[in-house]
């Protein structure tokens, strides 16, 4: 897998909680996932995001996933817009 820097804009739905949104989970997994198969051709299995993080341009949030051979990676996501789906940009990375 690529150590380098991945950069991409992916839309995921959103769950509607309330006054306001959050990101679902298991869209922004597999957006991750994607993502990844995109750039390196390898497929995570097991990417873990965050519950309750609100869709509001600006939020960050990290997302976890192994690599080959057992590593750890972790994605950054930053939402860029919010306008029916939300937006991101991310960044993957191995994990320190």
């Amino acid at each position: 897998m690529r150590t380098a820097l991945l950069v991409t804009l992916v839309t995921l739905a959103v769950l509607m909680a309330g006054c306001g949104s959050t990101i679902r989970p298991e869209g922004a997994a597999k957006s991750v996932a994607d993502f990844v198969k995109e750039q390196t051709g390898f497929v995570p299995q097991d990417v873990k995001c965050p519950d309750g993080v609100e869709a509001e341009e600006g939020t960050k949030f990290e997302c976890t996933f192994t690599g080959p051979g057992g590593k750890e990676y972790t994605a950054d996501l930053r939402v860029t817009t919010v306008k029916g789906d939300v937006q991101f940009y991310i960044d993957t990375k191995p994990s320190s």
